[in-house]
């Protein structure tokens, strides 16, 4: 009999291994891209994963662990360039460069499932689609999450290259034609296992290296600060991460997910307040104000309904020390 004591089982995500290899078929018409900077230690599952390919392209941004070697030493293709901030541009060049009509756009840190591939082979062939949205495990210190908000995360990843550009500002998506978007159900053998964040010290850095870019890509684009705004898209975000996520059904690492996520989506908004001059305005100040005076008298609500317990408290203190 197990241990009652050792605690909840680890749910496992699924295993990239072999995606789909075929014996005795011809690979699908499908290439893979990669863009990857110094993730040797990622990029060999990733590539592992993607061997059911008709061809796998990297583009490497002048690493220099070794990843290049990696990608050569699995058979890619492998092209090298200065790096650059953010992903969505580079996607479109290497695309470019493939053979195929269809492109599957991978990160380093994410592997596909055998499921996957065979569902992604199948796709291909038809041709009434232009763009395939995919259901994408984020795991997070180890740990798979059990909602779905985190465990079917919708990504476009799988496309044709002649009818699809990623736009270039970060965490933009690609526009699709009407009807031409094909969605795969959110099951665990359908999904791209994305190992997001290993460690702690993994998360601080891939939030010190993207939020920047993405608090200047909203100036770029002409959007004004204020706090109102930064105050409602928290709010609602907290909202998604923590109660429709029940982050605390996944435990500790359910809440550390939830809290690097609200952590990465502020220091986007400080970056862009800074970048957008780090004025202070009379009309934010207005608004925290009176934000503040609201947590104030909940505070002292709450102490005067508190008042009670506290007093009943303190005659049981001093009957126990009397008697």
């Amino acid at each position: 009999m197990a241990d009652a004591a050792a605690g909840p089982a680890r749910q496992t995500a699924p295993s990239g291994g072999r995606a789909g290899e075929r014996s005795g078929q011809s690979p699908p018409p499908i290439s893979v891209c990669i863009v990857c900077r110094n993730e040797a230690d990622r990029l060999e599952p990733c590539l592992r994963s993607a061997t059911w390919a008709d061809e796998v392209l990297v583009l490497d941004l002048s690493s220099s662990d070794g990843s290049a070697d990696v990608a050569r030493r699995h058979g890619a293709r492998v092209f090298t360039r200065e790096p650059f901030p953010i992903v969505e541009p580079l996607r479109n060049e290497l695309a470019d460069r493939a053979r195929n009509a269809w492109i599957l756009a991978l990160d380093p840190d994410e592997r596909v499932t055998p499921g996957l591939a065979a569902e992604l082979a199948r796709v291909a062939a038809r041709q009434d689609v232009d763009a395939v949205v995919t259901p994408r495990m984020n795991v997070d210190l180890g740990y798979p999450p059990a909602n779905p908000l985190h465990r079917y995360e919708p990504q476009i990843r799988m496309y044709r290259r002649d009818r699809v550009r990623w736009p270039e500002v970060p965490n933009a998506l690609p526009e699709i034609a009407p009807g031409r978007l094909h969605r795969l159900p959110s099951r665990d053998d359908l999904v791209i296992v994305h190992d997001r964040n290993r460690t702690i010290p993994e998360a601080v850095e891939r939030a010190l290296r993207y939020a920047p870019v993405q608090g200047q890509s909203m100036v770029d684009r002409g959007q004004p600060f204020s706090a109102r705004a930064m105050l409602g898209d928290m709010a609602g975000y907290a909202h998604k991460q923590i109660v429709r996520g029940r982050a605390w059904e996944d435990g500790v690492p359910g809440l550390l997910r939830a809290g690097f996520l609200l952590a990465f989506r502020f220091y986007v908004w400080a970056a862009f307040w800074q970048a957008s001059g780090a004025r202070r305005t009379a009309e934010d100040d207005r608004l925290l104000r009176r934000l503040g005076g609201v947590v104030d008298a909940l505070a002292a609500t709450g102490r005067t309904a508190g008042a009670p317990w506290r007093l009943a408290r303190r005659a049981a203190e001093r009957l126990r020390r009397g008697g």
